[in-house]
């Protein structure tokens, strides 16, 4: 490997901005949620429990595109194939109801804490399985 390459010259800019822009969100994410955990007294086991759950989501989530090594340009690329559109589906379904999932349980803005701690940990899932991901796929090319 050249030392002087650059990692991201071997990445798509497009999957670079995508990830760029979870990492974004998570910021935003973790700004908005110690805001609710200051305001509603979450117990901290109930954020770990969301955080922990949403990781397992957003690894699950992390499968809706599929990372590869593209021949032609020398790159990672990242796509959506058709097993990452049902992912997505489901996805989105589960992201509009578990509002009304956790609310069998919680209540108030313990519910609002705890649903921002699932979405932070879902975001985190989503990073870390792209970074994976690419990190695979790069190792298989010699890049890393």
């Amino acid at each position: 490997m050249d030392p002087e390459v650059d990692v991201k010259d071997h990445i798509d800019k497009k999957l670079i901005r995508r990830l760029r822009m979870f990492v974004v969100i998570l910021a935003i994410m973790s700004g908005i949620l110690v805001y609710e955990v200051y305001i509603s007294h979450i117990k901290i086991i109930l954020l770990i429990i969301g955080i922990v759950l949403g990781v397992g989501i957003g690894f699950i989530a992390g499968r809706m595109f599929s990372i590869e090594w593209h021949v032609e340009e020398k790159k990672v690329i990242g796509r959506l194939d058709k097993i990452g559109i049902v992912v997505l589906v489901l996805y989105i379904a589960f992201s509009i109801s578990r509002h009304f999932i956790f609310e069998y349980w919680l209540k108030g803005a313990i519910l609002s804490a705890f649903t921002f701690s699932f979405i932070e940990g879902a975001m985190l899932g989503r990073i870390f399985s792209m970074y994976s991901n690419i990190k695979r796929v790069l190792t298989e090319q010699g890049k890393v």
